[in-house]
């Protein structure tokens, strides 16, 4: 198959060629035409009329301007065509290289490689092609290593559990180990923990898929606050943490699913639990602003590293890996909120030092989902 290069300059050239020929031509009989006329005004009509041929009426200046004519036409012609085929091969590899670049590109992407990248020199509609490219490229590049990360979570998170309860179990049956009260209550811990994980994988898979959608009421987010705090003191109590709310007093309900919003204030403050250390303290804030609510947990915990900010919303993704194991977590909470958070049309961000604390800020509209 012929290259888009070679045909898109033939293309060019041809036409450069068809427009070339048909000046010559009109040049040429609108020459002849005229030199006719005045060969007429010359009182060479009548001699031209005997003999039926103007070339036999001419003279020897005559000839040599027809054939110094004839020999300019060839000349500018040929100039004409050498310049269109320079133009045709500037215009066609202009057009067709980045058109060829991309075609490349997408070969190395579709074969596996998704570090390939075009390079942009342009700013029009091609230069616009290659930046999507890039932008697309670099979504699935990222995209398949969150699905890699969380089918390793998944493994990693299943397998621990799976081997214990196998080991108990076949130790049951072999009489080697006695069922008391301890080991099934043991045994019982890694089925609900596997019960919670699968439970949330679900939440999550349909939450991304847009099948779980917000049941939107009209919420009192103190009274959710105030819930929340109440079921999470025992775990703060444990480790002498002090759970302070800040509350704007003329906070105003708004529309949103309790559930979801009660397991986003949840699962943040958990986590802010698990992460401050002992004697620590954990402020929950609520304020309303520019028609959104404004929910902050602030801690005065371990803190995160600035490289691992933008992962913290990631399936399955520990800062510390053996506190987080010590926690119980399954790594999914923070993944869940921002799910969450997204099907309210809402967002959610991290800010943190390390050794200092984290703020967990979620803005929620606070009417965009009102009934009618």
């Amino acid at each position: 198959m012929t290259s888009l290069l070679t045909r898109v300059m033939v293309t060019f050239f041809l036409t450069t060629v068809t427009v070339v020929v048909g000046l010559i031509v009109v040049v040429n009989y609108q020459v002849s035409e005229n030199f006719n006329s005045y060969l007429s005004m010359s009182n060479m009509h009548g001699m031209m009329m005997n003999h039926g041929n103007m070339a036999a009426m001419m003279g020897i200046p005559e000839e040599r301007f027809m054939m110094s004519l004839k020999h300019s036409l060839l000349l500018a012609a040929g100039g004409m065509l050498l310049i269109g085929a320079g133009v045709s091969y500037y215009l066609a590899r202009s057009i067709a290289t980045p058109v060829i670049d991309l075609n490349r590109a997408v070969n190395a992407v579709a074969s596996g490689d998704l570090d390939t990248a075009v390079i942009v020199e342009r700013q029009d509609e091609v230069g616009q092609l290659a930046m999507a490219f890039n932008a697309m490229t670099a979504k699935l590049k990222s995209n398949t290593i969150l699905r890699q990360r969380f089918l390793a979570g998944v493994a990693h998170e299943l397998r621990t559990p799976l081997t214990i309860l196998k080991a108990n179990l076949e130790g049951i049956a072999d009489g080697v180990i006695t069922p008391g009260m301890e080991q099934m209550n043991s045994l019982t811990e890694e089925v609900d923990r596997m019960t919670k994980m699968v439970g949330e994988l679900r939440d999550l898979s349909l939450l991304e898929a847009g099948q779980l959608q917000p049941d939107f009421a009209l919420l009192d987010l103190t009274e959710l606050i105030r819930q929340v705090v109440g079921k999470s003191k025992p775990f703060a109590s444990e480790k002498n943490i002090n759970l302070d709310i800040k509350i704007d007093d003329k906070l105003p309900g708004f529309w949103a699913d309790g559930d979801m919003v009660n397991q986003t204030v949840y699962n943040l403050v958990l986590n802010a639990i698990k992460y401050t250390p002992q004697a620590g303290q954990i402020i929950i804030g609520a304020t309303a602003e520019n028609g959104m609510i404004r929910i902050s947990i602030a801690d005065t915990g371990i803190g995160i590293a600035v490289e691992d900010l933008e992962h913290v919303f990631d399936y399955f993704y520990r800062v510390d890996a053996a506190r987080a194991k010590v926690s119980g977590g399954t790594g999914l909470g923070l993944a869940l909120v921002k799910q969450m958070v997204l099907a309210h049309d809402g967002t959610i961000k991290a800010e943190s030092k390390l050794d200092q604390g984290s703020i967990f800020t979620v803005l929620l509209p606070i009417a965009s989902h009102k009934k009618t």
